[in-house]
């Protein structure tokens, strides 16, 4: 069975990555004058990177709790389904470990521990996996907090300028994800759901983009399913 120096040694890539992230959003946190603790706060009740990169300007523009939520679900509901799928058939300790489990959950660790051979994998492995993991986020994002902190007290209203690394980081992830899969629909649909998500504006800003590029995908990939089908059905 895999032991705590293994899950260290197959986190550590994981880890040095939100470490990173974490400075970002936490830098980002600062930026729009947020409290730096809310850093800490939300890594550990949230823990959902990208929502909460999104949710530092929600809330710093006082968007209602119903848009957040929906947000949320739209962004980061597929942690969900990860959590009752694999985690829970390795970790058959106490019901708060395994509540845990699902919690800790990403798409990083999530593809951590599926490319690993689960007959091997223990509740304690996966455990501390996503315990380190957590911990990196945590540190990193409070980290970026702090620092975000003491520059705006020595830049004032300058510090806002660092809003753009939430920019900048999707900027790099739709570059990234462009070489690895080009796709010209997707990308297509994606633009639309942000042409969109401008044109409403507002606190409906985010949640229509997101409604939009939901509803495209689902199209694009059943239109796709379809042809797939035709294809592979022999003629009469």
């Amino acid at each position: 069975m895999c032991s705590a120096g293994d899950a260290l040694r197959d986190a550590a890539p994981v880890m040095i990555g939100y470490t990173t992230l974490g400075l970002a959003a936490g830098t980002l946190l600062a930026a729009v004058g947020l409290d730096w603790w809310w850093a800490p706060l939300w890594s550990v009740v949230i823990y959902s990177g990208t929502m909460q990169m999104l949710l530092v300007p929600l809330a710093g523009a006082g968007e209602p709790l119903a848009a957040i939520a929906a947000s949320t679900l739209f962004v980061s509901g597929r942690h969900v389904f990860y959590g009752l799928s694999f985690p829970l058939s390795r970790v058959r300790g106490p019901a708060l470990a395994r509540l845990y489990a699902i919690h800790a959950i990403t798409d990083e660790v999530y593809a951590l521990l599926a490319s690993k051979d689960q007959r091997a994998m223990s509740g304690r492995y996966v455990l501390c996996v996503e315990a380190l993991s957590q911990s990196s986020w945590i540190v990193g994002t409070t980290s970026g907090a702090l620092i975000g902190t003491a520059l705006a007290r020595m830049v004032g209203e300058r510090i806002e300028l660092l809003g753009f690394v939430l920019t900048a980081l999707f900027v790099v992830l739709v570059i990234e994800n462009w070489r690895t899969h080009p796709d010209t629909t997707v990308l297509a649909v994606g633009v639309g759901a942000g042409a969109v998500g401008l044109l409403v504006g507002g606190s409906a800003a985010l949640l229509s983009a997101l409604g939009v590029l939901t509803l495209g995908l689902i199209a694009v990939y059943s239109v796709r399913r379809r042809r797939t089908e035709r294809e592979e059905t022999p003629p009469c």
